[in-house]
């Protein structure tokens, strides 16, 4: 994994609700989204190497695209 991808992993998760629940700094999951939009990059894999849940990734993705047509 790279420096960078080892570096993005750490800062992603911030904590965790009294429920269990992961809660990810805002900044490092904008960097991860912005990183799956580059070509040639698998989310799965990204997920995988942050150590999250591949789905959670395509969510994070699909909802930015959806604010930025909002916008």
């Amino acid at each position: 994994m790279a420096d960078g991808m080892e570096d993005l992993a750490r800062r992603l998760l911030i904590g965790r609700k009294s429920d269990g629940r992961c809660v990810y700094d805002e900044s490092a999951k904008a960097e991860l989204v912005a990183a799956c939009g580059k070509p040639g990059t698998s989310v799965s894999r990204l997920a995988r190497q942050c150590g999250i849940n591949a789905n959670q990734l395509s969510r994070w993705v699909r909802e930015h695209s959806e604010r930025r047509q909002r916008a």
